[in-house]
């Protein structure tokens, strides 16, 4: 700002729709008008906030948005987050359990919503036994729940906007009560970084604030390792609360909407309601080697800076279904036909468990599986497969 300039105007994040500047609707038309074959795909999802999430998010730079919000809209649509019908807080924490006998030891669920109406996330991630969890299920599924999780949160957001007439968001609790070591492990760790950079770049502006209660004595050391992969937006909305969190959580949710485990009086049969509280995953869940698809598999080398792909014709209302290993660290793994993402973009860790899935063909044609390895700077690796049709 050139000096004798007049203060800069703060933009207000969460306007009302008649507070929108000239500004912002013309952005919002702009970026509209260029995602039109993007948003075909998932009208639901063409609202003026759901774009002006993306604008606020990415500092209203559309060439830079656009491939960004293919992605996001793909995955989601992939997902098929597009069909799927979300009417209540209850109903998104029910589906969430359904979607795998493993996601109740990973700790979280949706509280409900705040007197605003923004909706309330809390997560218990103390509460999550790592060592176990990475044995019970691929890196894939736990993107798979996070991500529908997530945009099943915004169905409910874009329905309250649509009422209110006004810009909303998520605000997530990390509650850190029962905190140890084995949280940091690395394995873990590393899979729990990917999947915040996944959400930042499917969800824009997804938080509007983010609420950490007891924290350890070395929370400062715990966040110095979560901090790089949290974008500057996401690191402003972080406020650590003291002692006297509870009234805070009330001051700023209203004590109806938060469960009494944390000070709250929303009622239910449970202290903590329905929010998964993690714990150790039992060994019944653990992965063991008399999956179908083990035994006699194909190898791949796939060399650093690069892709291998592999090519396969599939039948319409047949499914694939997919076994693979990588030899060291993880890959990027995806599906595509006619130049279109039709399996989400994972990056797979296979250290403990294998990755698996399975997918619906919709087309009869050629399905390219695409196995990536342009993050991998140094070093390539081998991938061990096994890939049928049923």
């Amino acid at each position: 700002m050139s000096a004798g300039s007049s203060a800069m105007v703060v933009e207000n994040h969460y306007p009302h729709l008649s507070e929108l500047t000239s500004h912002q609707k013309d952005k919002i038309a702009e970026l509209r008008s260029k995602t039109k074959d993007i948003l075909a795909t998932y009208p639901e999802y063409d609202t003026d906030f759901s774009l002006l999430r993306w604008l606020m998010g990415w500092d209203y730079k559309i060439d830079v948005i656009i491939p960004k919000m293919r992605y996001a809209v793909e995955t989601l649509v992939n997902l098929g987050m597009n069909n799927h019908q979300t009417t209540s807080d209850e109903q998104i924490n029910k589906d969430i359990k359904n979607m795998s006998a493993v996601a109740e030891y990973f700790p979280g669920g949706i509280m409900g919503q705040s007197k605003r109406g923004d909706v309330v996330y809390m997560q218990a991630m103390a509460k999550a036994h790592p060592k176990t969890l990475v044995k019970a299920g691929p890196t894939s599924q736990l993107f798979q729940l996070c991500i529908s999780e997530t945009e099943m949160s915004f169905k409910i957001i874009r329905k309250a906007e649509e009422e209110n007439q006004r810009k909303m968001g998520v605000i997530i609790i990390m509650d850190l009560d029962g905190f140890n070591m084995d949280l940091l492990y690395t394995p873990t760790l590393k899979v729990y970084m990917s999947l915040l950079t996944l959400l930042q770049n499917i969800f824009p502006d997804f938080a509007r604030r983010i609420f950490i209660i007891n924290c350890p004595t070395m929370m400062s050391a715990v966040y110095a390792m979560v901090s790089p992969v949290l974008s500057a937006q996401t690191r402003e909305k972080v406020r650590f609360l003291d002692k006297d969190w509870k009234n805070h959580l009330i001051e700023e949710i209203g004590e109806e909407n938060i469960f009494m485990h944390w000070g709250g009086n929303k009622k239910h049969e449970h202290p903590c309601g329905d929010i998964r509280m993690g714990g150790k995953v039992p060994e019944s869940l653990w992965y063991n080697e008399s999956h179908k698809l083990e035994g006699d598999k194909t190898k791949i080398a796939v060399s650093a800076r690069s892709k291998t792909e592999v090519k396969i014709y599939g039948e319409s209302g047949k499914h694939f279904h997919w076994l693979f290993r990588v030899s060291s660290g993880d890959i990027d793994f995806s599906i595509e036909k006619d130049g279109r993402v039709v399996w989400p973009v994972f990056r797979c860790l296979t250290e403990f468990h294998p990755e698996i899935g399975s997918f619906k063909v919709e087309e009869t044609g050629e399905y390219i599986f695409v196995f990536d390895n342009s993050h991998g700077k140094i070093f390539g690796k081998d991938v061990k497969y096994k890939i049928v049709l049923e």
